[in-house]
């Protein structure tokens, strides 16, 4: 379609029983986007140091199985095949985030189209997603909500197109994407809710009395059992995370109160206005009356976050839709040049400021001034400089585990306090007896063996009390404390020898396991 067609894009097609015309999709400019973005989030892949999820989804790789406390199998298997590919490789680990983040930008110019718009919208849409600080963030390190974000954007968009065309194959498409987002998070279900409720509250309700729904709907649960059963068999340790994350979420970035700027913060300034004018475009304009079942589909899945405090990025995957929604009523509409230049000057800026981010991050460690003091300071530790650190916790434990004797070593083992010091020194490449770890996830990889009477364990110095409840020995062996370091790894971090348990480990153990992250933020003096 010629850009002259976009005099008319902000009309949606009304959604008919067979299949309507609909603009050409731009498929060399949106191509030229999407390989741009791509390579630059590639050629970053490599800069970040590992980030300890993506070590525990290695380590989770090589013992699967149909559930995680906090995932599903999908992120492990990938970890699992992409290090077997390429071992210790930065890049190959990252590839399938990378992939997710452009293969969005491309779903979002699809949403788009299929709301009617042409070159621009398609265009604009794309732009604005591709500048969203979120998918810089979300291809950094290899993550769960990368995943989700394409997944549920897929769904969304299979919804919309099935609504316009009602051809029902489209249908079982949306129940495959939502099998397979099932196998990254539990999350689906909030989304799926907000997408049935709006149905029944404003249409198209023809959903409900479609028998190939009522299959999908058998598909999607038959994806859901084996990960509800290991969540049933553990004591569903998943329903047990919403207090942790939204204590998380409280400290790091305040909670519901903050929930708004964290957002605005996830989007940028474009994705934010183009997402608010496309909420109001859905829940306004008569044209757009047929995807209503959109607004509510967002208000469920917002209010779900807001309510339990939960992660900001777990809206990403409405991104997407509301930004090519607002992409598609704000282009071609008359307006004043000034509003069209200040626009453009905008959208540019955002593309530019997020390229710069690319080249700008991480930034290197001797650049850092001040030390973490909270969980706030951790998170933008992290997105500006990577967990830095973990070469030298994993020397330090190797330097302790060789003061060993030939027979100790065979009935030793390394305990840390936190899931990310467990997964950094679980890689193979470190060399050290077998890892475990109580916290979050780790915990339920595998207990110590009752034949493990001597462990190295790795944590802040406040574990001292709970390890001379555990063990009848305990002697400090290393500290490491930089006063710039990362905390629980070069930062309040001390390796001790602790001895003869005093219960054996199959009682120990579950009393030990805490879904709590203790970073090890404390001061240890």
């Amino acid at each position: 379609m010629d850009r002259g067609a976009d005099a008319g894009e902000a009309s949606v097609p009304e959604p008919i029983g067979g299949q309507n015309a609909l603009p050409h999709l731009v498929f060399r400019p949106l191509l030229l986007i999407v390989g741009i973005a791509g390579t630059l989030l590639g050629a970053r892949s490599g800069r970040y140091p590992w980030f300890g999820d993506e070590l525990y989804f290695q380590s989770a790789g090589r013992r699967l199985s149909f559930g995680y406390v906090d995932q599903g199998p999908l992120v492990p298997l990938l970890a699992r095949v992409f290090a077997r590919i390429a071992p210790d490789s930065l890049v190959a680990q990252r590839l399938p985030v990378v992939c997710c983040a452009v293969a969005t930008i491309w779903v979002c110019a699809l949403t788009a189209r299929e709301f009617g718009g042409g070159w621009s919208a398609q265009v604009t849409a794309a732009l604005a997603y591709a500048a969203t600080p979120f998918l810089v963030t979300s291809a950094a390190s290899l993550c769960t909500f990368a995943f989700d974000a394409l997944l549920s954007a897929l769904l969304l968009w299979i919804m919309v197109r099935w609504t316009r065309i009602r051809q029902h194959r489209w249908l079982l498409a949306a129940a495959l994407v939502a099998a397979v987002d099932l196998q990254v998070k539990l999350l689906l279900p909030v989304l799926g809710c907000g997408i049935l409720l709006g149905a029944a509250i404003v249409g198209p309700r023809q959903l409900f009395r479609t028998p190939m729904a009522w299959a999908a709907a058998v598909l999607v649960a038959a994806a859901a059992a084996p990960g509800l059963w290991w969540q049933s068999r553990h004591g569903w340790p998943q329903v047990a995370m919403g207090p942790v994350i939204a204590a998380e979420q409280g400290a790091a970035t305040g909670g519901a109160t903050g929930l708004p700027v964290q957002e605005i913060l996830l989007l940028g300034l474009p994705g934010t206005v183009l997402a608010i004018v496309g909420l109001w475009a859905l829940l306004n304009c008569s044209s757009w009356r047929a995807y209503r079942f959109v607004v509510v589909a967002v208000l469920v899945q917002s209010a779900f976050v807001l309510f339990t405090v939960s992660r900001p990025y777990y809206l990403a995957g409405l991104f997407p839709v509301l930004i090519a929604a607002g992409a598609v009523r704000m282009v071609g509409r008359e307006r004043p040049r000034w509003a069209e230049a200040t626009g453009g000057a905008l959208l540019a800026a955002s593309v530019t400021f997020s390229g710069a981010l690319v080249f700008v991050l991480p930034m290197a460690h001797s650049a850092l001034r001040e030390p973490v003091h909270d969980r706030a300071d951790l998170s933008a530790r992290i997105r500006l400089y990577g967990m830095d650190g973990g070469p030298e916790l994993i020397a330090a434990v190797r330097s302790a585990a060789a003061t060993l004797g030939l027979g100790e070593r065979g009935r030793a083992v390394v305990i840390t306090q936190n899931y990310w010091q467990a997964a950094l020194l679980d890689q193979p490449s470190a060399e050290l007896p077998p890892v475990y770890s109580p916290d979050r996830g780790f915990g339920y990889l595998g207990v110590p063996p009752e034949s493990a009477t001597t462990v190295l364990y790795v944590g802040a110095a406040s574990a001292e009390p709970m390890l001379w409840r555990t063990f009848r020995t305990v002697e400090p062996l290393a500290r490491l404390d930089d006063p710039l370091g990362f905390p629980g790894l070069t930062r309040n971090a001390v390796i001790w020898r602790c001895d003869d348990p005093r219960r054996p480990w199959a009682r120990t153990w579950p009393g030990l396991r805490t879904l709590d992250l203790d970073p090890g933020l404390e001061d240890p003096r």
